[in-house]
């Protein structure tokens, strides 16, 4: 599994590429605050390349942290 991290908004958001099979990938998206981790995504999605599935997970994370912020 390869993955992507990045800042943002304080929480540290992490994108995943997972091989699903056939060349393809499937994404799956985590959203931490320090060690904590504050929700995880089922995997989703299939994905031509890997680095797309890992934008797919981040991109799954930073809509979580935005729904966070604005309940708040």
């Amino acid at each position: 599994m390869r993955m992507s991290i990045q800042w943002y908004h304080n929480y540290i958001v992490e994108g995943f590429a997972k091989p699903s099979g056939a060349g393809r990938f499937a994404a799956l998206g985590r959203v931490r605050l320090g060690d904590h981790v504050i929700a995880e995504s089922e995997a989703f999605g299939s994905f031509a390349q890997c680095s797309d599935a890992q934008s797919g997970g981040l991109s799954w994370a930073q809509r979580h942290v935005d729904a966070l912020i604005s309940s708040a």
